[in-house]
C-alpha cells in the first residue's frame, strides 16, 4: 500500500469512527518501533522513515477526528527524525514520575509476588 492510500484510508477510518460513535477517536499504536528496527537493520530506513512521517502526519497531526493518540514503544527515537512533525509529544518512560501509579508493580505487590502462598493471601487482602 502507497503513502496516499494509507494516509487516505487512516483519513476516512477516523471519519466513520467518529461519526459512528459520535465522539473523536483514539488512536493506539502499539510498538511502533518494531518495523523501524527492521526498516534499519535490513537496509531500508529511508523508505519506511518516510511513510511513517506521512502516516504519523496523517494519524496524529492533521486528523481533525482524532481525540488523542498513545504510541508505545521500547526504542526512544528523537524528536527530529520521524516525530519533527509532530506537536505536543510527551515521552514517557518507566522511570517517568507523571504516571507512576498507572503502571507496574508497587514494592508490596512485588515481594508478595516472591512469597507465593502468603503473597497471594498478602494481594487478595490489597484493595
Amino acid at each position: 500500500m502507497n503513502e496516499e492510500d494509507t494516509t487516505i484510508s487512516l483519513h476516512y477510518l477516523s471519519l466513520f469512527l467518529s461519526r459512528y460513535y459520535k465522539k473523536r477517536v483514539i488512536i493506539l499504536l502499539d510498538e511502533y518501533d518494531t518495523p523501524m528496527q527492521e526498516a534499519y537493520v535490513n537496509g531500508y530506513w529511508e523508505e519506511l522513515a518516510s511513510f511513517i512521517r506521512s502516516l504519523f502526519n496523517a494519524a496524529f497531526k492533521t486528523n481533525p477526528y482524532l481525540e488523542r493518540a498513545i504510541m508505545t514503544g521500547i526504542t526512544r527515537v528523537s524528536r527530529e527524525s520521524i516525530f519533527s512533525d509532530l506537536n505536543n509529544l510527551e515521552m514517557v518512560t518507566t522511570t517517568s514520575e507523571k504516571y507512576k501509579d498507572s503502571f507496574g508493580f508497587t514494592e508490596k505487590e512485588v515481594f508478595a509476588s516472591l512469597w507465593h502462598p502468603i503473597g497471594r493471601a498478602v494481594l487478595a487482602g490489597m484493595t
